[in-house]
């Protein structure tokens, strides 16, 4: 088991890594895309025909990666009030409870998702001649890395324990 870890570990730094990257990338076009709209709207009385369905496509891909650096890390939004109530087991069982809801999600996701992406390559995007698929492929994407980071965060979690 503990090469499975140590193998496990590479790949989760790889993995979630690129991720974290990507949504940095894609902030960084996003900002630089809104203003171009502000620029182009208020000053030159003419903003770029691209830029809101470009700027909503790095919306979607920015906030779909984002929530799956959220489900890695165990740090989704969670009610903790009762946890002192519930001891240590109570509280391993919301654990499980949730990380089963996070899994099905993802399975979901991956599973509709793909369908909406197949189809989405019918129909392009307004202003910027992309087919939907390349934003709707953002939902298989995000529920194979959350299936990822529930592993990596179980595995994390078997360590310290």
């Amino acid at each position: 088991m503990s090469t499975f870890r140590t193998v496990w570990k590479k790949v989760d730094a790889v993995i979630f890594g690129l991720v974290k990257y990507a949504c940095v990338i894609i902030l960084a076009a996003l900002v630089a895309v809104v203003f171009s709209i502000f620029f182009g709207r208020y000053v030159l009385s003419r903003s770029p025909i691209w830029g809101e369905p470009f700027s909503l496509l790095c919306l979607v891909w920015m906030s779909l990666l984002g929530s799956a650096l959220v489900v890695r890390r165990n740090e989704h939004l969670r009610v903790t009030m009762f946890d002192e109530k519930m001891g240590e087991k109570g509280v391993f069982l919301t654990d499980i409870l949730a990380t089963i809801c996070v899994v099905v999600f993802s399975i979901f996701m991956i599973y509709y998702g793909w369908g909406l992406t197949m189809k989405g390559a019918r129909n392009n995007m307004a202003g910027v001649n992309l087919p939907y698929s390349v934003m709707y492929v953002s939902m298989p994407v995000t529920g194979v890395l959350n299936l990822f980071g529930v592993i990596g965060e179980w595995v994390e979690r078997e360590v310290k324990e």
